[in-house]
């Protein structure tokens, strides 16, 4: 009858029941009064009285009848939903008895790595039953059966986990706990005999009330001892919890209720709450969760105030199967948001790294360190590849070592980052994608640095007298190796800069490139690809793909500005020099040396005012050009291909294909005015009718012979100095066949060759 009398229009019906029985009531006195005391009313007053009795007591018949009417719709709703209840009762029934409980996991996240820390176990029905959570509780309660409806979650949960031991890994599983209701400690002993390999990883979750006494505490803590798992006070802050009760209760893990999450982005004192809660947490090894994370500004203000775990439909709802990470981008988010705040942090501390250890970098840098000091051994360190941190990586003097990066994006805020020690032998060993910003990596003149592994790197260098790998542009540097299987880019910009290299070598420094794609980008008014920028270099590439690119007024992509060069090329290459007085390869100003091109297929391109592909603007540096494939193509006012502008040393060509394009009012294709350009084999192609003017090993001048149709040329010819045998291969790609031979040779060989074709022919 309760619902009943809620209904308004009910009540305004009795309320007019009421007042039609008083109407009744005057009505008929007024009419039987008179009679009463003996009064004769005329006819006239005596029929209206008798209409108006006969009219009121009519209406209340009728509304008597739609009285007796909704009564009886009231009493067959109490039926219809007693019915209702027995039929949802007879369900919870056949729920426990069959153990038809179906549950739902919802990840809670990691606040610093966005990555799935635990897994929430939430009781659910089929769609057979269609009982919710709370309507379950309800009839266990009416029936006397909250206990089974615990043992079952329990046992239940745990059988699950187990046998899903592949998926769910080593993150914990959160289950919550009926408080009125604690398993005997005959089920608790089972339990941890079922499942003892995985009790650490069990969380059970009681929920705070007003009935706790020290029974319960007692209990919990028993649950715990039995168990080995671990306690979460659930709902903190719904209206029971205190700072006494959490202390009582000893929990692992405090539960933030969503009354207090639910738009604290906005709400000051909702703030003020869960930062005191966070810092409590801290200070007695507490880690604290915040439910009910639901919307993106919220979740930036929880990571903002510090919690350690989150849970909340943002950043992943409940789901039937186990899923190994939320989303990318919320991840991606958490992460990024981390970074942002630390940097806020004035408080920068050095960590000593020891032999073995692995190292995050991102955990590190949420502890407020900006540097790690490496004694020596060997250290990994592993990082988030799209989220940059602020740290810088010292290695000690005088000892080896062996420093591991693996998906590692850091940046040197205000220093190189990663300085080798001196005197020491260090190797930088790279796994996945990494990263280092601002500066790259120093090596004193006395050390030697070795980078190894199958992983990438990206070397960043944008800071003016920055290091890309080596030093900066003014200082000595030590020897460089690099033998990789990956991708090893420098890109530096600048007004003075070298990107693999330094100043000057070290007097018994080198650079090699043993395997490994390497790619070079140097920017900025004084640029080096490889080598030095004010003195000796001694680089040797043996195996592997090389790009380098330098674009700047004066620009070296592979050797010295000023000094001697020592180039071992035996590997591909692909050289691009954009400039107002640029070099490709060798050196730039005066200098002197050697480039020796062995195998592999080089290719130099320069774009300037005045420059030389391979060789030097003024110096005397030998080339060598024994085998492989050599491109050089210049473009300019005043340009070489192959040799020097000026002065110069001996441009020699043994073997191989070397083609020289020129483009310049004042050109050269392979020149020498101090020395001598001497072909004694290969093909050697000039693009744009270039010509020149080369010699043999007696100074004999040599013209172009260009055998028709033969695969290849192959003459022995005897000088005055020696013989040699003359050796080339036509080129596939243009199918040209030039040699330079003294003209006797050249008449000789086309009569030879002339007579071999007649005589196939007649054959």
């Amino acid at each position: 009858m309760k619902k009943f009398y809620k209904d308004r229009t009910q009540l305004y019906f009795g309320v007019k029941c009421v007042l039609l029985s008083l109407a009744v009531l005057v009505l008929s006195g007024s009419v039987i009064y008179p009679y009463i005391i003996g009064e004769k009313l005329a006819p006239l007053d005596l029929f209206l009285r008798a209409v108006s009795a006969i009219f009121v007591i009519a209406v209340l018949f009728f509304e008597i009848q739609s009285y007796r009417q909704l009564y009886n719709m009231g009493v067959r709703e109490i039926y219809r939903e007693k019915d209702i209840e027995i039929d949802k009762l007879n369900k919870f029934r056949r729920l426990v008895d069959r153990n038809d409980f179906v549950y739902n996991f919802q990840p809670i996240v990691n606040a610093k790595t966005g990555e799935i820390f635990a897994y929430e176990v939430l009781m659910r029905t089929g769609d057979d039953i269609g009982l919710k959570p709370l309507e379950v509780l309800k009839y266990a309660e009416i029936s006397n059966m909250l206990y089974n409806v615990e043992r079952s979650t329990f046992f239940n949960a745990l059988a699950f986990y187990k046998e899903n031991i592949d998926k769910f890994g080593d993150k914990k599983i959160f289950i919550n706990s009926i408080p009125s209701v604690i398993l005997p400690d005959s089920e608790l002993e089972k339990l941890r005999e079922m499942y003892a390999d995985i009790s650490e990883n069990i969380v059970v979750e009681i929920l705070e009330n007003d009935d706790d006494d020290d029974n319960s505490i007692a209990a919990f803590d028993n649950l715990r001892s039995i168990l080995n798992c671990n306690i979460a006070v659930d709902d903190y802050g719904s209206g029971y919890s205190n700072d006494m009760k959490v202390l009582n209760n000893n929990p692992n893990f405090i539960k933030i209720d969503m009354s207090l999450i639910t738009s604290i982005d906005t709400d000051s004192k909702k703030q003020l709450l869960v930062s005191n809660l966070i810092k409590f947490g801290k200070r007695y090894n507490i880690k604290i969760l915040a439910e009910g994370v639901e919307t993106k500004e919220e979740l930036a203000k929880v990571i903002e105030l510090g919690v350690d775990l989150i849970q909340g439909f943002y950043t992943a709802r409940p789901n039937k199967e186990i899923i190994p990470e939320i989303d990318s981008e919320i991840s991606e988010y958490i992460i990024a948001e981390n970074v942002r705040l630390s940097k806020y942090d004035n408080e920068r501390r050095i960590y000593e790294a020891y032999d073995g250890e692995i190292i995050n970098v991102y955990s590190l840098s949420l502890e407020k360190y900006s540097g790690v000091f490496v004694p020596g051994g060997t250290v990994r360190f592993v990082g988030t590849k799209n989220h940059i941190v602020d740290m810088i990586i010292k290695a000690a003097d005088d000892v080896p070592s062996t420093l591991v990066f693996e998906n590692v994006n850091i940046k040197g805020a205000v220093e190189t980052t990663v300085q080798l020690g001196e005197n020491a032998e260090s190797k930088i060993v790279l796994i996945g994608d990494n990263t280092f910003n601002k500066e790259g990596i120093s090596v004193p003149p006395t050390s030697k640095l070795t980078i190894l592994g199958e992983g990438n790197l990206t070397v960043k260098n944008n800071r003016n007298g920055g290091v890309g790998i080596g030093s900066n542009f003014e200082k000595q540097y030590g020897s460089i190796d690099i033998d990789i299987t990956g991708l090893l880019t420098v890109d530096s910009s600048g007004d003075k800069i070298v990107c693999i290299g330094g100043g000057e070598k070290a007097p018994a420094a080198r650079i090699r490139i043993l395997s490994g794609r390497v790619s070079v980008m140097g920017r900025g008014i004084f640029a080096v690809g490889i080598g030095s920028s004010s003195g000796d270099t001694d680089v040797e590439i043996r195996k592997g793909f090389v790009t380098t690119q330098c674009i700047a007024n004066e620009a070296v992509s592979i050797g010295t500005m000023y000094g001697t060069v020592n180039l071992v090329l035996s590997a591909d290459l692909d050289v691009l020099t954009d400039g107002e007085r640029v070099v490709g390869i060798g050196v730039l100003n005066g200098g002197s040396g050697s480039v020796s091109i062995a195998v592999g297929e080089t290719k130099s391109v320069i774009h300037g005012d005045i420059g030389t592909a391979i060789g030097s603007l003024g110096g005397r540096v030998e080339v060598l050009c024994s085998g492989g494939r050599v491109h050089a193509h210049a473009e300019g006012t005043r340009v070489c291909g192959i040799g020097a502008l000026d002065a110069g040393g001996t441009v020699q060509i043994t073997g191989g294909i070397v083609t020289v394009g020129v483009l310049s009012a004042e050109a050269e294709w392979i020149h020498s005015d101090a020395g001598s350009v001497i072909v004694t084999g290969g093909n050697v192609i000039l693009e744009n009718n270039g010509v020149i003017e080369p010699v043999n090993i007696s100074g004999e001048s040599l013209v172009l012979y260009r055998p028709d149709k033969a695969p290849s040329y192959n003459e022995s010819i005897a000088t005055e100095k020696g013989s040699y045998t003359y050796r080339a291969q036509r080129d596939e790609r243009s199918g040209q066949l030039c040699v330079y031979v003294p003209e006797r040779i050249r008449e000789k060989s086309a009569r030879r060759i002339a007579f071999e074709t007649v005589g196939e022919n007649v054959f």
